[in-house]
């Protein structure tokens, strides 16, 4: 059996492994950036929080810059509206399912608050029928500028790719040289770096993986534990898209059953990185 691409709401897309859950991905007009909530652990347990009220523009897991040309496309309150973009998601293209994969093309535009989109994004979505004690989800985001150069500012706290954790207990991030815990973890670059903890009483990860191919790798991942659950990417210094180019960024997220001493992430990680 194939997995299922449902798209019954007419702002949302979700895959199911027959009746097991596996994500939805909302793009409605009235957000400020398309994200990924509800995604599921193999055991159909909710590993990420949508708009909590410590942070409302939290959204599961997303991808947002601070600092584009001087707008923040990653807030949507605690700046001046005069400041915000918003990333509005345009056309989906070349979906499909089959035994083992789902996968669907997204095209959204960076719209500045000047109605600019100095940014078209094309981001390919790939996701993995669920392993017994791992789901798969693998994200390609290429960045065109349209017709001018485009700057992204270093913000190491709201940076790339976005990640936020369900409530867990006993949650700790950790990294690929294998330090734990925030301080030793946050703004430290890493080949991947993961989110543990227990939910509804079972050991649980979430990790994300940084491709050898992406600007920057290994990439400082900003990382916490205390208070939230969150993970994010950045760079280490500003960048600059030249108009007309393309910068591409690619990932893998793996939820998976288990800790850091029964789940492997290092053969899981060097696997992801021999793909192309």
């Amino acid at each position: 059996m194939a997995l299922l691409l449902d798209e019954s709401s007419g702002s949302e897309l979700s895959i199911v492994d027959g009746e097991s859950p596996i994500l939805t991905y909302h793009h409605g007009g009235e957000l400020h950036k398309p994200y990924f909530h509800p995604i599921y652990a193999p055991d159909e347990s909710i590993v990420t929080d949508d708009a909590p009220g410590d942070h409302p523009y939290h959204h599961g897991l997303w991808f947002a810059w601070e600092n584009v040309d001087g707008v923040d496309y990653y807030r949507e309150t605690d700046c001046d509206e005069s400041e915000r973009g918003r990333i509005v998601h345009r056309e989906f293209r070349d979906k499909g399912v089959n035994q083992y994969t789902a996968h669907f093309t997204v095209v959204s535009d960076w719209v500045a608050p000047d109605n600019s989109k100095p940014i078209e994004e094309l981001c390919r979505i790939r996701v993995h029928r669920p392993q017994e004690d791992r789901q798969l989800i693998d994200l390609q985001f290429n960045f065109f500028a349209r017709s001018r150069d485009v700057s992204i500012g270093v913000s190491p706290e709201s940076q790339g790719l976005c990640f936020r954790g369900a409530e867990m207990e006993y949650r700790k991030v950790t990294n690929s040289d294998y330090a734990i815990g925030q301080s030793e973890v946050s703004g430290k670059a890493g080949k991947w770096c993961s989110l543990n903890g227990v939910l509804s009483d079972e050991a649980i990860g979430v990790a994300i993986f940084d491709h050898p191919s992406n600007l920057g790798h290994p990439t400082p991942f900003f990382a916490l534990d205390d208070a939230i659950g969150f993970l994010s990417t950045s760079f280490a210094k500003p960048h600059t898209i030249a108009a007309g180019e393309t910068l591409t960024l690619s990932y893998r997220i793996v939820v998976y059953l288990g800790d850091l001493f029964t789940f492997d992430l290092w053969t899981c990680y060097d696997e992801y990185a021999k793909q192309g």
